[in-house]
């Protein structure tokens, strides 16, 4: 008896977790990429804003980065790179129009 007790507040989170009917991003969730370098991403602007939109509903999704495929770990990670280096681009061209170089 003491079991089927503890055994009751224990199920219940698992339960509070979904159904097959609820709303799941699966769906939404894309994978069907080409492989591109941040180079490429730098060079094509449009391609880059277009990966950060799926990069960013995969982030949104509840799923651990560790099961996401690994094209789209290495394209966000590139995305994340050449917006980096693109910000410090223009931030460098900035300073040296500022200095008169």
């Amino acid at each position: 008896m003491t079991k089927a007790l503890w055994l009751f507040p224990c199920l219940l989170p698992l339960a509070a977790c979904g159904t097959k009917e609820s709303g799941s991003d699966q769906g939404n969730l894309r994978s069907d990429m080409p492989l591109r370098t941040a180079k490429y991403f730098m060079e094509n602007q449009g391609e880059l804003a277009e990966t950060d939109a799926v990069c960013t509903t995969w982030k949104a999704s509840q799923r651990p980065p560790a099961s996401w495929p690994a094209v789209v770990v290495n394209n966000c990670n590139n995305v994340d790179t050449a917006k980096t280096l693109l910000r410090n681009k223009a931030d460098t061209d900035r300073l040296r129009k500022e200095a008169g170089i």
